[in-house]
């Protein structure tokens, strides 16, 4: 039951648990294991899952107007990585802002991975995720890999501003020589709030942080990306798909669309 109202619980709550009222003092492997038998109970199996998401793809192009570049091939029998969009979120783009939020998030699940999104943001700071991602980690294969389909399929305009942190991956693929992410085709920015925090990593003081916020001499946007949702990041992938795509229409019905 506890697993049922909240699926992030920590383990070491659950063991706690299990100790109060059996006086069994279960392993952490146990109780972890034990944890995903419930969590594939309630929102299916993981393997199944993902066996499964082809024809949940497949699905969804069927019922709503889905752009779904599937970058796997015939004989792929391991998933690796999906991209997907939607129409309605091509469509508001070429109406939004001309810039972009890129960011990942790690998935907790069985077997992790990272699930990777665009956001953007009209004139009325109203945020739109318009592109996502579930890969094998942020690494520059992977970051490759989705900054190309968004840009194909999603993002073509030029003059584009790309927002991220600094990540590694994401710095490399956005300078990859001939990468259309380049200027004059597009251009790059970091946040803010990421510099504060490595700052703050690195010097250990608040009121330094609170300085490095300010230290841009004027070359700052008023743009804020806040997370847009608080997708449950330790469910199977479908289970994953199927809130975004709620999350999504719900945006789109709060927006008057």
């Amino acid at each position: 039951m506890m697993v049922k109202f909240d699926i992030t619980i920590n383990i070491k709550v659950l063991r706690g648990s299990v100790e109060n009222h059996f006086g069994y003092k279960a392993s952490y492997k146990k109780v972890w294991l034990a944890k995903q038998r419930v969590i594939a109970r309630i929102y299916g199996d993981w393997e199944e899952s993902d066996n499964e998401l082809p024809r949940w793809l497949f699905t969804m192009q069927m019922y709503l107007p889905v752009t779904q570049p599937w970058p796997g091939s015939a004989d792929t029998v391991m998933f690796h990585r999906v991209f997907w969009t939607f129409s309605p979120c091509v469509e508001a783009f070429k109406h939004y802002k001309p810039l972009l939020s890129i960011d990942g998030t790690h998935l907790y699940g069985k077997y992790g991975g990272t699930l990777l999104m665009a956001i953007a943001q009209d004139g009325n700071a109203n945020i739109l995720p318009i592109a996502f991602a579930v890969v094998e980690g942020e690494t520059k294969e992977a970051w490759a890999s989705f900054l190309s389909y968004l840009r194909e399929h999603v993002t073509p305009q030029p003059g584009i501003l790309v927002i991220s942190d600094r990540h590694k991956s994401i710095d490399g693929t956005l300078n990859t020589e001939g990468s259309l992410w380049k200027p004059p085709h597009a251009f790059q920015a970091f946040c803010t709030r990421h510099i504060a925090s490595n700052f703050m990593i690195h010097f250990k003081n608040k009121d330094l942080k609170k300085w490095a916020q300010y230290a841009d001499e004027g070359r700052q946007f008023d743009h804020t990306s806040p997370n847009p949702s608080s997708p449950p990041y330790n469910r199977p992938v479908i289970q994953l798909g199927t809130i975004i795509v709620k999350s999504i229409m719900s945006w789109v019905s709060n927006m008057g669309w």
